[in-house]
This record gives structure tokens, C-alpha cells and sequence, in this order.
């Protein structure tokens, strides 16, 4: 359905269009990304915390010059007290609370006590509401959209609520009646228009398990498309064996093992259908190289698909120092690479005279057509869909092999939960011999820093610096941007002959690449980054991470990053570095000082997050879905026999009919 059949302008669809917000189906899914609770009066609370009360609104005034401010002058009832609320170049509300003067209104915002005039004081309150009884409720808070006023969307997601074609029902009423949840329609009103704490528990409770279920649907899906057999086996380990003597280290055990359990069920005739999870930098990447060395050897086609152009390119030069020596050529696919050079690469890949295939999702392109590929390797599975990992093996004929990899460390009983029998789960526990555990550290000092930074660059090593924001944003506080960053350590370091270098998604490929090269090279000491290097940048000279306003980062972000430095023989550290230590922060922060193992780390981030209210505005992707999973680790256990008994039933529903669709 159109924006349009609401009423909707052209110039709002715009507006719109900024937060993906393309449709009125868009537009009812577009959830708050929190709520603030006015239900219950509290009185005057410490500065920290949210007041709500009710107020004597004495008198209005307003200033005018370089900043309006619009005053209500209040007292409150009982004790008389002094309150003044102030609003900042918004002096166009007086003449929608003029009215007010004389009455009370319900308001609710953080409270300072002003000593000088002994009184109290709020800014900019969260509410400041005529109708109490319409006051005291919960308030949904919804991503800003420039230019549009809350109202405006409010009023436009109630209208849309309204058609039934907008919220109709996914699931059979008879799943929806025994498990006791709430319709579609009314979770969607309750989440928008919540009138309890109750009622949005019930509208959570029931998209909650849409996306428990729709994981397990697709994850049921794909392992009953998924052939037991596999016609692809191994002729000779040739290569595999001339890869393995190149290294200039020998494998783990854990890495042993996993290989040969995976040769050991392709000699049986069966297809690996595995998923290689492990710690950041425990050493995953070889063990695809060499499986896929064993089937380049025996005549097949084997492709690595990477997240990322950089991870991507890394990987393929990587490869290729190992098998190019030996004989072989390793192709890469990007949506960079130029067009002739493309047409080339495409038509060696269909005539089958290149055996490595290395790209990011363009080698799913529908121009990629392989000629015997027999083994698929998917790396950062995580940032990938389904859709996006089950289109790969179908590129292949039926029986492709298929390893997937992942650092987004998982406890062992839940990864079997989520997987299910029919992957192979193979954890490599250990590090590479020679490899320093990352000493990490909580630290609030900036000098401090900077003085430890100079004396690691002075011998030679070098460092990330990695930000949590591109640009600066006044309501973030402390939190400083990747170019406030850039400025005070230039400022602190540059005198010392230390070259620094900024980073962001937004700059360009090119820039990015070269950015990186130089780092690599050693032509940069410092690099100052949002956690656009979290995945794939690989420098074993750098040995300090420090990571700003570490406090904003999930635990599982934080150790990826932590995972950039320790890669080779010398001792790194990792600096947490927070100017706004909470109880909950310290914990999680604490929580990675005591450790470096990314299984126990896993574990401490659900034990510390708990459920929580993962709920939120138009988030997508397997990567939350997953977090979801091990969140409620029970219910997915539901979804589970929900989506088996839906699939064999295969009745008229349309979350199935989506399912199959996106998975073939």
C-alpha cells in the first residue's frame, strides 16, 4: 500500500524514504526505539533520573536575542517549592500552553536544584502535559526523522493501523490461540499505543516470536533442502599437503582436528554442511584455504565469499601467496571490478580454468555461472542473511559442500540449539603457538594514554583508535567523534613526529584501501577509526587498541575489536578507555579485563544483558536475530517445533510462504 493513501506528501514520502520507510507496510513496522514511563508521579528525583509530577503553572515570559527561551514559572502543590522550565528557541509552544497559566499540568524531564536562587529547574522537559490523566502514560521514543514532528508520525502510524490489509495475520489463528498470544494487529497497536507496561510486554512477547520463529523456519527449511549425500569427493590431497608445508607454522590441534573430521565425512561420501566457529584470530581462515586447496587439487572449483571488499581482498592475497607458487590462479569478484576485467574472470570461471574463486556477494551475481564448484566457504557467516548463504550453495549442484565461519563466539549447547543436528559444528578452542594473550584495561586518564601510545610507537610498533561516531552529536555528551578524536591526538602526538590517519565507512573505496595499505605498510603510526576495521584488517605490527567511550560498545563488538591487535609474537594491550562508568558498564567492562577466551565473554554478555528489550526500530539481518536466539534460548526452543509442525503441514501462512520464497 502506498504512503500516498495516508495522506502523505510527496515532500513527507521523502522524509520517509531517509529511514526506509518506502510503504504503509513500512510504516507500521517502524517501532519505537524505546519508551519512557509517565504512569507513576515520583516526585522530585536526584538529577540523574527521570521526575515526573504535577505542577501549578504560575506564569509564562519569554526572552528574545541570540537564544529564545520561553520560562513556565511553577510551583509545586504541598510544599510550594519553586519550579522553572525552560524551553530553548521554541517559543512558538506559548501559544499552545498559554491556556495552562493558572492550572496544573503534568511534566516530567530531569530536575537540578539552582542554589543561588533556591529553586528548582528543568530544560527542555520529556513532557509538559495539560491533561494529566493523558499525561501519565508511557511514550513510545521513536528514531527522529528530519523534519517531521513526532505528531506528524504518531498520527500517520495510527492512521495505517486502521486498514486490515496493513496488519493482517502471518501465523494460523490456531498457533497464535495455544500459545496465547496477541494477534498481529493488536501487538502492533500495543507496541505504537501502549496503555500499560502489561500491554507492551504482550505486543514484545508476540513480535518476538515472529522473529524467533522466522529464524527457525528458515533454518528447518535449509536443512531439509540439504542433500545427505555428496557426489563431490576427493581425488588426491596433493595440494593440500604442498599448502600445509608452505606454512611457516604448524596447526593447532583443534585446527588438526577439524580438518580431518570434515576429510573423514567426505571419504564416508557425505556432504559437509559445517560451521566453523572460533575466537577472533584463532586461526578459522586456514582451515577453509586448505579444504579448499583439496578440492582445487582434485580437479573442483571452490569460492570464498567475504563480507567486505577489504576482508574480501585480503583473503584473496592471502590465498594466492600460498597457491600461486604451486601452480594455481585465485580470481577475485567485487562490485569494483571493472567491467572487461569482469567478462574475463566470468568467462574463466564458466569454462572451469580457475579453481579459487574469492569475492564479496558478487559472486552471487546471476552473470556468475561455475562449472563444477563443489565446496563453498562462507566467512563472517553472521553479517550475512539466509537467503544470501543459501543462495551461494544453490550456485552449486546438489551435494555442494559448504563451511561457514564465524568469531562470533557461541557456548556449545546453544550453538546446538540454534544449528540443530544437521551442521556440523566444528569450535577450535586454541591460539596459534607464539601468541601473547591481549592485556586489557579500563583507563580515564587521556594523558595517560597518549604517553603509553608514544612509547610503543617509538619502538616501533603501531595503533588503533577506534570511535563509536563519525560526526559530532551535542545530545551524546562525552562521547567524542571520530574527528574530535583525530583533532586532540594530532594535537598531542603529531608534535612527536607521530603520523595519524582517520578512517570511516563513509569514506570511499579508494580512500579506504589506501588508508589501510599505508597503515599496513607501516606509513601510518596511529589509525583513528569507527569499527570499520572490526572485520578483516590484519596488521601484526600493531599492537595497541584503544578503544573510546568504550562504554557504548556491546561486549561481542568489543572483543572484536580487541581481536585486531595480538596477532603475532609481541605483547599488545587493549585500552577500554570510559568517561561515564556506570555499575552495568564497569561490569561489562570488567567482565573483558578478566578474560580474553570469546566463548566466556559470550557468556557473560547474556548473563549481564539478560533478555532485555531487543525490540527496536526496523532492525534486520541474521546478526540480531542470532542475538535474539541466544537471548531466549527457551522460546526459540518453541519456534522450533512451531516451524517443524508448520513446514509439514505446509498450511496457507504467509510467514511460511515468505520463508520459502527468500530460501528457494
Amino acid at each position: 500500500m502506498q504512503l500516498s493513501s495516508l495522506g502523505i506528501t510527496p515532500q513527507k514520502e521523502k522524509q520517509f524514504a531517509k529511514k526506509e520507510i518506502l510503504s504503509a507496510e513500512d510504516l507500521v513496522a517502524y517501532l519505537p526505539r524505546g519508551y519512557k514511563d509517565f504512569t507513576r508521579e515520583t516526585g522530585i528525583l536526584p538529577d540523574t533520573e527521570l521526575s515526573c509530577l504535577t505542577v501549578q503553572v504560575e506564569r509564562f515570559q519569554t526572552t528574545h536575542g541570540r537564544i529564545k527561551t520561553l520560562k513556565a514559572y511553577c510551583t509545586i502543590p504541598g510544599s510550594g517549592e519553586e519550579l522553572v522550565i525552560t524551553w530553548f528557541n521554541q517559543n512558538f509552544l506559548l501559544n499552545k500552553y498559554q491556556g495552562v497559566q493558572g492550572r496544573l499540568a503534568y511534566v516530567a524531564g530531569k530536575i537540578r536544584f539552582d542554589a543561588q536562587y533556591q529553586r528548582y529547574e528543568m530544560s527542555s522537559p520529556d513532557m509538559f502535559e495539560p491533561n494529566i490523566s493523558l499525561g501519565k502514560r508511557i511514550f513510545p521514543v521513536y528514531s527522529k526523522i528530519s523534519g517531521m514532528s513526532e505528531d506528524y508520525l504518531t498520527g500517520k502510524i495510527g492512521m495505517a493501523l486502521n486498514y486490515a490489509e496493513l496488519t493482517r495475520e502471518t501465523l494460523p489463528l490456531q498457533v497464535v490461540s495455544d500459545l496465547g498470544l496477541q494477534s498481529r494487529k493488536e501487538a502492533l497497536y500495543k507496541l505504537h499505543f501502549p496503555k500499560s507496561t502489561e500491554q507492551l510486554r504482550q505486543g514484545q512477547e508476540r513480535l518476538l516470536f515472529d522473529d524467533l520463529l522466522y529464524f527457525a523456519l528458515c533454518q528447518e527449511w535449509m536443512s531439509r533442502c540439504s542433500a545427505v549425500g555428496s557426489p563431490f569427493s576427493l581425488k588426491t590431497r596433493q595440494l593440500m599437503n604442498a599448502v600445509l608445508k608452505k606454512l611457516p607454522y604448524q596447526l593447532t590441534e583443534d585446527q588438526d582436528s577439524v580438518i580431518q573430521s570434515m576429510l573423514g565425512q567426505i571419504g564416508q561420501g557425505k556432504r559437509v554442511n559445517a560451521l566453523v566457529q572460533g575466537d577472533v584470530g584463532c586461526g578459522k581462515t586456514i582451515v577453509a584455504f586448505l579444504m579448499m586447496a583439496a578440492f582445487a587439487g582434485s580437479g573442483f572449483q571452490t569460492v570464498l565469499m567475504a563480507p567486505t571488499q577489504v576482508l574480501a581482498k585480503q583473503h584473496c592475497a592471502d590465498l594466492a601467496s600460498l597457491v600461486y607458487p604451486l601452480g594455481y590462479e585465485v580470481a577475485y569478484l567485487g562490485s569494483e571490478t571493472k567491467s572487461a576485467e569482469r567478462k574475463s574472470i566470468l568467462k574463466q570461471i564458466a569454462a572451469g580454468e580457475v579453481q579459487f574463486i574469492v569475492g564479496t556477494h558478487s559472486v552471487l551475481g546471476k552473470d556468475v555461472e561455475y562449472k563444477n564448484l563443489a565446496l563453498t566457504v562462507t566467512d563472517e557467516e553472521h553479517k550475512f542473511g539466509v537467503a544470501q548463504r543459501n543462495a551461494l550453495v544453490e550456485k552449486a549442484a546438489a551435494g555442494v559442500h559448504s563451511i561457514t565461519m564465524s568469531a562470533t563466539p557461541i557456548p556449545r549447547s546453544l550453538a546446538q540449539v540454534i544449528y540443530g543436528n544437521t551442521v556440523q559444528l566444528h569450535t577450535i578452542h586454541t591460539m596459534p603457538n607464539g601468541r601473547l594473550p591481549v592485556k586489557t584495561g579500563i583507563a580515564v586518564s587521556r594523558e595517560r594514554i597518549y604517553q603509553f601510545l608514544l612509547s610503543q610507537i617509538q619502538r616501533g610498533h603501531q595503533a588503533y583508535v577506534v570511535c563509536p561516531m563519525i560526526d559530532q552529536n551535542e545530545d551524546m555528551g562525552a562521547v567524542k567523534s571520530v574527528q574530535e578524536i583525530s583533532e586532540e591526538y594530532q594535537k598531542a602526538l603529531a608534535p612527536h613526529g607521530v603520523k595519524i590517519a582517520t578512517l570511516t565507512g563513509r569514506d570511499t573505496k579508494t580512500v579506504t584501501e589506501k588508508v589501510i595499505s599505508d597503515f599496513k605498510k607501516g606509513a601510518i603510526d596511529i589509525l583513528i577509526s569507527t569499527t570499520v576495521i572490526e572485520v578483516g584488517v590484519n596488521v601484526p605490527n600493531a599492537t595497541v587498541m584503544v578503544i573510546c567511550s568504550a562504554e557504548r560498545f556491546g561486549l561481542s563488538s568489543l572483543h572484536q575489536l580487541r581481536g585486531r591487535v595480538g596477532r603475532s609474537s609481541l605483547q599488545s594491550v587493549c585500552v577500554l578507555e570510559s568517561q561515564c562508568l556506570t555499575a552495568k558498564a564497569r561490569e561489562r567492562l570488567e567482565a573483558m579485563c578478566r578474560t580474553t577466551n570469546g566463548f566466556e565473554i559470550a557468556e557473560a554478555d547474556l548473563k549481564i544483558r539478560g533478555a532485555g528489550d531487543m525490540l527496536g526500530t526496523r532492525q534486520s539481518g541474521d546478526n540480531r536475530l542470532l542475538e535474539l536466539v541466544l537471548a531466549y534460548p527457551e522460546k526459540y526452543s518453541q519456534a522450533q517445533r512451531v516451524a517443524v509442525q508448520l513446514l509439514d503441514l505446509n498450511p496457507a501462512c504467509p510467514m511460511v510462504d515468505r520463508v520459502l520464497w527468500e530460501c528457494g
